[in-house]
């Protein structure tokens, strides 16, 4: 898991460049923007990586798809030095875990619902209101859809797991059948 510490050190200095320059959000859509050309661009995604492609190619290519972005220094800064270190390969998870940070220090909470069938608009908003309720903090919802759910919905708040399915509660009442 060395990438994954690498890509925590990488992404707390960013964060911690953005707030110094006051604009840690701004550095994230900019990453994520760059993040979303690189999958959507098998070529450049390549060059970047690739190992037998010499730095100075990289950052002609790095600086051409860049041009007309418009990107602050430090953001610029930060994918330069990635070239440099060649560390290109670790802008995905870099990216997530600054995403990761930052919604931490705003006090967001990422949920990931699973559900047999999509929600609607007032499930939706009865749904995060009571996790905002329980967690105390703003919830962003994360809906899957997943028919193997069979019915109800699971939960998932950081690494804690609440399973409302049909299929957990059938499992429960076979349990305590089985015991007697």
């Amino acid at each position: 898991m060395i990438g994954g510490s690498v890509a925590r050190r990488y992404a707390r200095a960013l964060l911690a460049i953005g707030q110094e320059e006051g604009h840690p959000r701004r550095i994230l859509e900019e990453a994520e923007r760059f993040k979303g050309l690189v999958a959507e661009t098998p070529l450049l995604r390549e060059m970047m990586e690739a190992a037998h492609i010499n730095r100075r190619d990289k950052k002609a290519a790095l600086e051409a798809s860049l041009r007309a972005d418009g990107l602050l220094p430090s953001t610029r800064n930060f994918l330069f030095l990635l070239v440099d270190k060649g560390r290109m390969n670790l802008l995905s998870p870099i990216v997530s875990e600054l995403r990761r940070l930052i919604e931490q220090m705003e006090g967001i909470e990422r949920v990931e619902v699973s559900v047999p069938f999509p929600l609607t608009g007032t499930q939706r908003d009865l749904l995060q209101s009571a996790l905002e309720r329980e967690t105390g903090k703003k919830v962003l919802l994360e809906e899957k859809v997943d028919p193997d759910v069979l019915g109800g919905m699971v939960v998932k708040v950081g690494s804690t797991v609440y399973d409302g399915s049909a299929r957990a509660q059938i499992q429960r009442i076979r349990e305590t059948l089985e015991k007697g």
